[in-house]
């Protein structure tokens, strides 16, 4: 991506765009997790009763596919991947009292909520902006119109959350057990988004590095297929590249802590998209 000073809001905007198209996702037919390197399901997981699911397009008593449980321990926490009602790939985790939900579409676009007892936080995340929803309050933010004033009204919305604050205790631990299954993989992105909105500056780079490196390749679970996973890890290193020179490009404007938040924000939906194409790929039998 290049990035002039002078014309850098332009485009970004512009690059956003083209981020659906770089992700090349491609699920054979209609089903989620269809494609044809196709495998046999992850070691590790078990699988639960399948929802029925009626309306939205598809005919009334159609089972949904049973989603993929696994567990960290490490992290105390237990995941469940499926496909969501709409086409995409839904992650939940609970771990203690919080309870995690995100769905994200092969754009790249995704919601991310949050609860505890005491608290629901929303994200919504696309090419076009980032809706922030805690209790009644509603923050939005443009892509093309970004302003540090409402950065900084979601930074204060989200300050107290106690959600927010169990949701990157569980993403630090996560990172710090290496876990790399889809599941903490997704969990582990949505932090970066959260960092952004709550101003911790290092956030995107710590999560981009995590992503962009390459892990222990005796850990991948068993019968994962070698050419998804290996691709995954290859889009994620040129995301952080691309970051990186998103980020210095901006560097030397005077709105330059605004910019390079634009820059995460797209580093973000690059990545995501990324990774539902790593998890159609993998047919993990969703």
């Amino acid at each position: 991506m290049k990035a002039v000073v002078g014309g850098t809001m332009a485009t970004l905007v512009v690059a956003f765009c083209s981020v659906v198209s770089a992700a090349e996702v491609r699920p054979a037919g209609a089903s989620f997790g269809g494609a044809s390197c196709a495998i046999a399901p992850v070691a590790t997981s078990r699988g639960v009763a399948a929802a029925t699911q009626g309306g939205g397009g598809r005919a009334a008593g159609r089972m949904r596919p049973a989603a993929q449980v696994t567990r960290n321990e490490k992290a105390d926490v237990t995941f469940e991947l499926r496909q969501s009602a709409d086409g995409g790939a839904e992650v939940t985790a609970g771990s203690g009292g919080l309870q995690v939900t995100k769905t994200v579409g092969s754009t790249g676009d995704f919601k991310l909520q949050l609860r505890t007892d005491r608290d629901t936080v929303t994200i919504d995340v696309s090419g076009k902006g980032t809706r922030v929803h805690r209790g009644r309050a509603v923050v939005d933010l443009s892509r093309q119109r970004p302003t540090q004033a409402r950065h900084a009204e979601a930074r204060r919305l989200l300050a107290e959350s106690d959600a927010v604050l169990q949701y990157r205790g569980l993403a630090d631990a996560l990172m710090a057990a290496d876990d790399r299954s889809p599941s903490a993989m997704a969990v582990i992105i949505g932090d970066a988004v959260l960092g952004v909105l709550a101003g911790d500056v290092g956030a995107t780079r710590r999560t981009a590095q995590f992503l962009a490196r390459v892990g222990d390749r005796n850990r991948r679970p068993v019968g994962m297929a070698i050419d998804c996973f290996t691709l995954m890890e290859q889009r994620m290193m040129e995301a952080w590249n691309d970051y990186g020179t998103c980020w210095v490009s901006v560097s030397s404007n005077p709105l330059a802590n605004l910019y390079q938040q634009m820059c995460a924000y797209r580093w973000v939906v690059q990545v995501e998209s990324y990774w539902f194409s790593f998890v159609s790929c993998s047919g993990l039998n969703l």
